[in-house]
């Protein structure tokens, strides 16, 4: 006999659960670890931080553990390698151990033989791996062809872009005690990542509302629904607005104020959070046998 929440799930919008409530939400942090250690990784890789990378390691095995804890047999987690061909989830699992092994390995060679021959390669196939870790997330929602909002090719983009944002702001979080010029070259390049950040957002969004009715409903409820709090407070205001406000406040200060550069730190990666999490509150799979009037 089939539930009455199956038979609904059947021929109804249906609300996605699994990867934002209850142990879902580990779901969200480890999609937000990934991004903004890849991020910073290629951040502080640009700008030869070792301290940066450093978190950026750290970060990528927090990472790990989130999806351990996700997971509903974590001492099973081994026998996700073995399915790459058709598992995304299989995939990142190679891709983020890949990562660290690569990182631990490169950061030992910094520390103990820099400008070494096979420090450069490392740091060339973790910044391969950090690029890969940020954008993987993205098609792992991008290829559940049953959710509407999430199957767009602007999700892995949308995703590579926040890790890069948060990752550039722990960057310059911790090079507020360093030189001035590398300050302001690190404000920058996070004054042309913050715009092109809103715009992804905006296009993704209004994207979404021609896909179907489905997928609008997700843009809706973001926009006006339940998911509008998180959405206009922690992605738009914390995630672009202040630290937006914040950088052309710095461009035309005699000096950066690093109280204020750290405030825009703590918001972008408020922002990048809440990002992961509005999407994929709002996600609502398509109904298979839709009711029609």
């Amino acid at each position: 006999m089939i539930s009455r929440e199956k038979y609904e799930w059947m021929v109804k919008d249906t609300q996605q659960t699994e990867w934002v409530e209850g142990q879902g939400v580990f779901i969200v942090a480890a999609f937000f670890l990934g991004g903004i250690s890849g991020g910073s990784y290629l951040a502080t890789l640009y700008f030869n931080n070792l301290l940066g990378m450093f978190i950026s390691w750290l970060l990528a095995l927090l990472m790990g553990v989130f999806y351990l804890l996700h997971l509903t047999k974590p001492i099973r987690f081994w026998r996700m390698v073995f399915k790459p061909q058709t598992s995304w989830i299989s995939r990142g699992l190679i891709l983020i151990s890949l990562f660290i092994g690569l990182v631990f390995i490169q950061l030992c060679l910094s520390y103990w033989l820099p400008g070494t021959g096979w420090e450069i390669v490392l740091k060339v196939l973790a910044g391969i791996m950090a690029f890969a870790q940020s954008i993987y997330t993205g098609f792992v929602l991008s290829y559940v062809k049953g959710i509407k909002f999430w199957n767009s090719a602007l999700v892995p983009i949308l995703f590579v872009i926040c890790g890069l944002v948060g990752g550039f702001g722990i960057l310059l979080a911790i090079s507020l005690g360093g030189t001035y010029a590398e300050i302001e070259a690190i404000e920058n390049i996070l004054r042309v990542l913050l715009v092109v950040y809103a715009i992804i957002v905006t296009v993704y969004l209004l994207n979404s509302t021609y896909v179907d009715a489905v997928s609008k409903d997700s843009v809706m409820q973001l926009i006006t629904g339940a998911n509008a709090p998180i959405f206009w407070g922690g992605v738009v205001l914390f995630g672009i607005v202040v630290p937006i406000a914040i950088s052309v406040t710095s461009y035309f200060a005699a000096e950066a104020s690093a109280p204020l550069l750290i405030t825009a730190v703590i918001c972008e990666i408020i922002g990048g959070f809440s990002l992961r999490y509005s999407i994929l509150k709002g996600g609502i799979y398509k109904p298979l046998i839709p009711i029609h009037s």
